[in-house]
């Protein structure tokens, strides 16, 4: 990977960044195939130079929004793991799949950039690598029979599902379909699998 081009320190330059960061976020909403250096200058309404100066390229930009995105999705995950914690299993896992799925769905357009360009799996192993410390916290407080490498394994399954499931449910959702029914699906999945046996 390349070497930044430009680390903004002051306020200013910190707000152009993000301009330029924005603009990509809505084009890529708008229209993904199109989204270009020279694109993104127009919609942030400054020169390519402008574009340049604070990125290498395409690629870089849209690897600084995945970055945000897989930190934002990390935040919300948090807040949504830490108020399942006294829930029981049923409700837990509902309040995780549900919190995922939204949270996927507010960054459908970074998320489906790279689901264009990568395959499903090595985007969901990416988001999975950040929330692992949290998938652990609902299967250890559910699961205390289990020994430490048991418990690995049953979140290594349980996770991938989990988040591809509600990957799919907030971007490949056919139109006409239930979104409540297939959260309710994914979660009734998930604490199926983390019942004892």
């Amino acid at each position: 990977m390349q070497k930044p081009r430009y680390k903004p320190q002051q306020r200013r330059s910190e707000e152009m960044r993000q301009r330029i960061l924005d603009a990509t976020v809505q084009l890529l909403r708008q229209d993904p195939g199109a989204v270009s250096t020279t694109a993104i200058a127009a919609a942030a309404h400054v020169s390519i130079g402008t574009v340049y100066r604070y990125f290498n390229d395409r690629d870089e930009i849209l690897g600084v929004l995945l970055e945000e995105t897989i930190h934002e999705i990390y935040n919300d995950l948090t807040t949504a793991v830490g108020a399942a914690l006294d829930l029981d299993l049923d409700a837990s896992t509902r309040a995780v799949v549900e919190a995922l799925t939204a949270t996927f769905e507010r960054h459908a357009p970074v998320l489906a950039a790279f689901v264009d360009r990568a395959t499903d799996v090595e985007l969901v192993s990416g988001v999975e690598r950040t929330l692992l410390p949290l998938a652990r916290v609902i299967p250890a407080r559910h699961r205390p029979d289990l020994t430490p490498a048991e418990l690995d394994d049953l979140v290594f399954v349980t996770m991938g599902f989990t988040a591809d499931g509600c990957l799919r449910i907030a971007l490949r959702r056919p139109p006409g379909s239930d979104r409540e029914a297939m959260v309710d699906l994914t979660a009734r999945m998930l604490a199926a699998a983390l019942q004892p046996q």
